[in-house]
């Protein structure tokens, strides 16, 4: 059974005080809640490349040859003042290869569906908890498993974030804790996703993110993996209702994982 290091964590982030990040192919929006009636959709085209794979004593020794084409599709909705309806799906191309093992897929990632809901927010912060029903595919679910391995899975998540003033220049960080549960026997996982914001003039943003995951795997299923990953982009605002943005990410640290490289961009439309 080809155990391919897959299951890449592809992260972008929204303009505005919203913070997007992509993990697989389940996308999880910031703490801040959409208006009742608005929302947004965005859409997202990844690069992925990877040419070595941490090892289970996190060295990037392991050669491998790994690309992948993701465009991704997110919407969200505010049903009231605390609530936000998320949705997402994504349509991957796949190519991997080990040694002699060799895998290529093309066709649908991983769908979610979640419910954000507020928890408490004043005028700089809010604190949100959202719950999640991911969908299974015959492409990437599981890290360091076989494509299509998995089942129907849940995702709860807290989110927290806070805007500032830096130069007289809005900002916000906002800090994300996940558990993945798995009750169909693949593997539990935990992340957590960390992004700040700042917008050194009013029509852009500038971000930087970091993505920890940890996946509790069994090697008979899929091995115990980790990973970190850092990423930078920039968003330009077009106007009040269309965005922007261009950014790239790596792996930087991890355990039976591939060590990714990507560019990324996205359009954001606002309703």
């Amino acid at each position: 059974m080809l155990r391919a290091y897959m299951c890449g964590h592809f992260c972008v982030a929204a303009s505005g005080f919203c913070a997007l990040s992509f993990i697989g192919q389940t996308v999880s929006a910031g703490a801040w809640p959409s208006a009742v009636g608005q929302g947004q959709i965005i859409s997202t085209t990844v690069n992925d490349r990877a040419k070595t794979a941490y090892n289970e004593n996190g060295k990037a020794d392991t050669p491998v040859d790994f690309s992948k084409l993701d465009t991704a599709l997110y919407w969200e909705h505010g049903l009231s003042e605390d609530l936000t309806i998320v949705l997402n799906s994504s349509l991957q191309e796949i190519k991997f290869s080990a040694g002699v093992d060799q895998v290529e897929f093309q066709g649908l990632g991983e769908s979610g569906l979640g419910l954000r809901s507020v928890i408490w927010q004043n005028q700089e912060a809010v604190l949100s908890g959202q719950v999640s029903v991911i969908f299974p595919s015959s492409g990437e679910t599981v890290s360091d498993a076989d494509l299509g391995f998995g089942a129907v899975n849940y995702e709860l998540r807290l989110l927290a974030g806070r805007s500032f003033k830096l130069a007289e220049r809005d900002g916000f960080v906002d800090v994300q804790a996940a558990w993945r549960l798995r009750p169909s026997g693949g593997p539990d996982e935990y992340r957590v996703d960390a992004a700040l914001g700042w917008r050194p003039q009013e029509n852009v943003q500038l971000l930087a993110q970091g993505f920890y995951g940890h996946g509790n795997g069994k090697f008979s299923i899929a091995r115990q993996n980790s990973r970190l990953k850092l990423q930078g982009s920039v968003v330009y605002d077009r106007n009040a209702k269309t965005s922007y943005q261009i950014g790239a990410y790596q792996t930087v640290a991890g355990q039976n994982i591939v060590k990714e490289k990507a560019v990324f961009i996205g359009v954001w439309q606002r309703y």
